[in-house]
């Protein structure tokens, strides 16, 4: 674990001139927290103490809105913080599975999404990485790829790079699981997938004939598209009634 007073005394950053009583409060939360990264779990880095309610939104400096966090995880909660920027991307892809749910996120808002389907995933557990992924044609290379479950399964049945060896996550998972999810995947990935998992299901009743394996589902499937459709409709209606 190396020596405690050291890593405080190294957490420079964290003393902000926020009054008398900080730096004891700093060095509790610390100490209640195990001298270890509440998201990460590690204990041999730069210890911070992070605002669960941040002060700029009236939280109070006390232990209860504080909790210990490293400074690569620090700045995956503070993303617009530039003073974090050189050590962000230290920090681990997943928070452990025991974070507390004010920092467990993932790393970069990105990595909430599905690579496959773009669907934002908030819950960790419904994620999975992919690793050693290959490069694609234009050489491109990508450390890792991040799917929700069911597109996982898909591009695990399909792809014969993708091996559960290669997937990993930050909670137990089995083949059988994604295998059973497989089948929620929606038929066609999105026009942003990466080109690794754009794969395409083949749809299995006649809506997903009908409309998911077409064009249409661009105008059905997305809620800006139908809330533009319905005003248009609207318009269009309100013109009519004016004109008579």
């Amino acid at each position: 674990m190396g020596n405690r007073s050291e890593r405080e005394a190294d957490g420079r950053p964290d003393d902000h001139g926020y009054g008398e009583g900080w730096e004891e409060l700093r060095r509790k939360t610390l100490r209640r927290d195990g001298y270890a990264c509440t998201r990460c779990g590690a204990d041999d880095r730069t210890l911070q103490a992070h605002h669960v309610v941040p002060r700029s939104a009236g939280g109070p400096d006390d232990l209860e809105n504080l909790l210990t966090i490293c400074r690569p995880c620090h700045g995956v909660i503070h993303q617009s913080n530039g003073a974090f920027d050189d050590v962000r991307d230290d920090a681990p892809l997943f928070p452990d599975r025991t974070a507390p749910a004010p920092v467990a996120r993932m790393r970069t808002p990105d990595d909430q999404c599905c690579s496959r389907c773009g669907a934002q995933r908030d819950d960790p557990r419904e994620l999975v990485a992919w690793t050693d992924v290959p490069a694609p044609a234009d050489g491109r290379e990508t450390d890792h790829l991040t799917l929700c479950k069911p597109c996982a399964g898909l591009v695990l049945e399909r792809d014969p790079n993708c091996t559960r060896d290669a997937l990993s996550a930050n909670h137990r998972f089995s083949t059988h699981e994604l295998a059973s999810r497989r089948a929620d995947a929606p038929v066609r990935p999105s026009v942003f997938a990466s080109p690794q998992v754009a794969i395409r299901r083949d749809p299995r009743t006649v809506r997903e004939r009908l409309v998911d394996d077409t064009p249409l589902r661009f105008a059905v499937n997305h809620a800006g598209v139908r809330w533009a459709m319905l005003a248009a409709i609207g318009y269009v209606l309100l013109i009519l009634a004016v004109s008579l």
